[in-house]
């Protein structure tokens, strides 16, 4: 394998040693139509014909349909929800080749569908990604206003924050290899640090360290729920996992990990055959973890090595073991210094994930072998830091034309959000969430899950998984808008005018990641945030805490509305509450207790029932075509009874408050759902893996989303005069309902 040393001198080291292109992620906000838009748009065509996904053919001034069924009597109190803006005050006409009987989704989406174009940005729209935009351009203006002076914050990390991006534009960087230079001997600094180490007892000693440097260790510890106290944290420990070889110890034919390890080291002055005696001595150590593991472990290391957020991700109950036993399992590492550096006290007991590993680490870490285990560390290290920046920069847009300065900027304020993403979580989160939103949404989700508890309680489950159910729901924790949490791991950070950059910046990742070990002496806390931001437009349910998180930049239009009716919320926002709650009975989610524990909750009759339901409604959405992609139903299970369960509940919760107007309710969901998906239509193998990501998606396409799922519903049915022969109708004997 020949090196090259002028990989570097490209772009961004990891981003070409991974192969990644840097490509705009920027999509163009929908433009407001104005009279002058409204009238060039008349001049070119009164009569454009433009298809419709239900089939049907209309023209740009006929987006038309029937009024809701006349039965439904107050379905039109308004001609529009609140939160609707003017590109939504659409004049409807009746014809009966277009109507919501047929498709809803392009019913209420039609005129954004034809006037959003994708295909000059080259990149998805929605309203989600509007959302986004939205409370990303507000938190920028904000911070930019502070850093200008004209605002002051007294927040001790948003000052650091702004001395931090006054850091990065006083290091004047020319170009990407400037940066790639500073960042090559930052990890260079980490892997001579790993290379100095002389034997077992010398590693020992320095393995806390180590620790919090981010360096890959055999010995992988984290922090989580106590499985035998919830209430309490434990620590779990894991083993380590083959980096180059596969996980039998058979040869990779994959070279990428080798590929990338191979440049950057060459780029930073090692020799070949220093390289390709790491590369060997790696690959034998990767041996010995494969020769002393079962295969189950092996594929536990991999999980708990490549899970980034706080914590374990939780496969199971793990073997607890006294930590007196444990810490005099390994001869050559002194296990009891370790733990106590990391936690400052003694446990009673730890938990071994990986057994295999902890009974055979005499086999696996002596000194006989410790240069392969040097070798082994030092490529974990250089994969690691190089995918975190990769991974980093594939997420920033490349922008043709700007000036040395206008790039600094950019990604001076592109690498604080990074650096200080908690900070921001909980300063602006905050800030753009009034107390007023806070409590209205606090007081639907609350009303959701009285509303959830009397869906369990007329359900088919057995008593027993009922009352666990039950339960799990009255246990469940609600964060609404952001955390609440200081996160004081920023004291430790010092900002100077000439500290090192790259240094500075892996500081403060470091000290993120080691937190979770100061919280080892406190109680579990369930609603932590822990490395989820408040700013994303997003919504979340956490299994391994029983916690739905419902993120400040969720909480806008057209999901959301303070000043917008009940009818309007519950089919905005509710219905993602509701969604989310439902994940908690999902196949993943009901693997999960009321404490966020790995426990069985289901009786033999219930799971075999859970199995027909779940099986029913992967058939409803198998097979689907969507612009050429092939959905199928078990990829997208969990999503779509979360998709129905959701819109279920906010259907029952709207009912309890005696306000419900089903017209405004379905209208909201379908405009808080509308999504336009770019496939390229002049690059075939662009467009086949664009169609193969939708295949792959855990979430089916919106308009099938938003479709297949109405069509489950009974009350949506009365409220527009869904019958036989229409396109919305599904027989009632055919609809999915989980619980019922």
């Amino acid at each position: 394998m020949k090196i090259q040393n002028q990989l570097l001198k490209v772009t961004m080291f990891t981003a070409v040693l991974l192969g990644a292109s840097i490509t705009s992620q920027t999509v163009k906000a929908d433009e407001t139509t104005d009279a002058n838009a409204t009238k060039d748009a008349t001049a070119k065509s009164e009569k454009t014909a433009v298809p419709l996904y239900n089939g049907f053919k209309s023209t740009d001034n006929d987006v038309a349909t029937t009024e809701p069924a006349a039965s439904q009597t107050n379905a039109r109190e308004t001609t529009e929800d609140n939160v609707s803006s003017s590109e939504d005050q659409t004049t409807w006409i009746n014809t009966n080749q277009f109507k919501p009987q047929n498709d809803y989704y392009d019913y209420l989406n039609h005129k954004w569908i034809n006037k959003t174009d994708v295909q000059s940005d080259k990149m998805d729209a929605g309203a989600s990604l509007d959302a986004q935009r939205n409370i990303n351009q507000r938190v920028q203006n904000k911070f930019y206003d502070y850093l200008n002076g004209t605002e002051n914050t007294k927040s001790q990390n948003m000052q650091k924050a702004m001395d931090f991006y006054n850091l990065y534009l006083s290091k004047n960087y020319s170009s990407t290899e400037d940066i790639s230079k500073d960042a090559a001997q930052g990890i260079m600094k980490v892997v001579n640090q790993i290379d100095s180490l002389e034997d077992l007892s010398d590693f020992s000693k320095n393995m806390n360290d180590l620790l919090k440097e981010g360096v890959t260790m055999p010995i992988g510890v984290k922090v989580d729920i106590d499985q035998r106290n919830p209430d309490l944290r434990a620590l779990y420990f894991y083993g380590g996992a083959p980096v180059l070889l596969k996980d039998n110890g058979e040869t990779n034919e994959d070279q990428t990990n080798q590929n990338t390890i191979g440049g950057f080291l060459s780029s930073s002055g090692l020799s070949l055959s220093s390289i390709q005696g790491i590369v060997v001595n790696a690959s034998k150590f990767d041996k010995i973890l494969v020769d002393n593991q079962s295969a189950e472990d092996i594929i536990t290391d991999h999980y708990q090595n490549n899970y980034g957020a706080e914590g374990i991700n939780r496969l199971g109950d793990y073997l607890g073991v006294n930590y007196v036993n444990f810490t005099n399992m390994p001869v050559f590492i002194d296990m009891d210094h370790f733990v106590n550096g990391v936690t400052g006290m003694t446990p009673g007991y730890v938990y071994e994930m990986t057994p295999s590993f902890y009974n055979n680490i005499n086999e696996i870490m002596t000194d006989e072998n410790f240069a392969e285990m040097k070798a082994w560390m030092i490529c974990n290290y250089v994969l690691n830091s190089s995918n975190y920046i990769h991974n980093l920069i594939a997420n920033f847009p490349e922008v043709e034309g700007e000036t040395k300065a206008e790039f600094n900027q950019r990604m001076a304020y592109y690498l604080t959000t990074d650096a200080f993403g908690d900070a921001f979580s909980k300063y602006f989160g905050e800030i753009f969430l009034t107390k007023e939103a806070k409590e209205t949404v606090t007081d639907m989700a609350e009303n959701l899950v009285s509303a959830y508890k009397d869906t369990i309680s007329n359900s088919w489950l057995e008593a027993s998984s009922k009352k666990a159910a039950l339960e799990k729901l009255d246990d469940m924790k609600l964060n609404i808008g952001y955390p609440t949490d200081s996160y004081s791991y920023y004291n430790k950070i010092d900002i100077k005018d000439d500290s090192d950059f790259y240094q500075t910046y892996r500081d403060i990742v470091d000290a993120r990641n080691y937190n979770q070990y100061a919280k080892y002496q406190k109680p579990a806390d369930r609603t932590e945030w822990a490395g989820l931001s408040s700013l994303n437009d997003n919504a979340q349910y956490v299994p391994s805490k029983n916690a739905i998180f419902i993120n400040t930049g969720f909480l806008q239009a057209p999901f959301f509305d303070v000043k917008a009716s009940d009818s309007t919320n519950y089919g905005g926002i509710g219905t993602v509450i509701g969604h989310e709650l439902s994940h908690g009975f999902d196949q993943i989610g009901s693997l999960y207790d009321k404490d966020g524990l790995f426990k069985n909750m289901w009786t033999a009759n219930d799971l075999e029932k859970y199995s027909e339901k779940t099986a029913q409604l992967s058939k409803i959405y198998d097979k689907t075509n969507f612009q050429g992609a092939t959905i199928s139903g078990d990829t997208t299970v969990n999503e779509n009874l979360a998709d129905n369960a959701g819109l279920k509940v906010a259907e029952k919760a709207l009912e309890k408050t005696n306000a419900a107007n089903w017209d405004q309710f379905y209208r909201s969901y379908a405009k808080a759902n509308r999504y336009k998906y770019f496939i390229d239509p002049d690059n075939a193998s662009v467009a086949a893996k664009r169609r193969e990501q939708l295949e792959k998606d855990a979430h089916s396409p919106f308009p099938i989303r938003v479709n297949k799922t109405l069509q489950n519903s009974d009350q949506f049915d009365k409220t527009y005069g869904v019958k036989p022969g229409d396109g919305m109708w599904v027989d009632p004997d055919k609809r999915f309902n989980l619980w019922s």
